[in-house]
């Protein structure tokens, strides 16, 4: 397993957040997508590196018009 740190530039309500979990959650091979409470622009995402790349997960969220930067692998 791999994990991504994502920075993403939108504040995000609670109902945008769900979405966008249950959405990159439905993406082949990622485990787990988790947004700390005391840091609402940083998303980790755990996915198996050998079929999903980070910049999948960054299109998969702009898909959704959100902007984001990946800050560390």
């Amino acid at each position: 397993m791999s994990t991504v740190h994502i920075f993403i530039t939108e504040h995000l309500d609670s109902g945008r957040v769900r979405d966008l979990r249950a959405d990159l959650m439905a993406m082949r091979n990622v485990s787990d997508v988790e947004l700390a409470d005391g840091a609402p622009h940083d998303l980790l995402v755990e996915y198996e590196a050998h079929t999903v790349s980070p910049m999948a997960i960054v299109q998969r969220l702009a898909r959704h018009g959100v902007h984001s930067d990946i800050t560390a692998c």
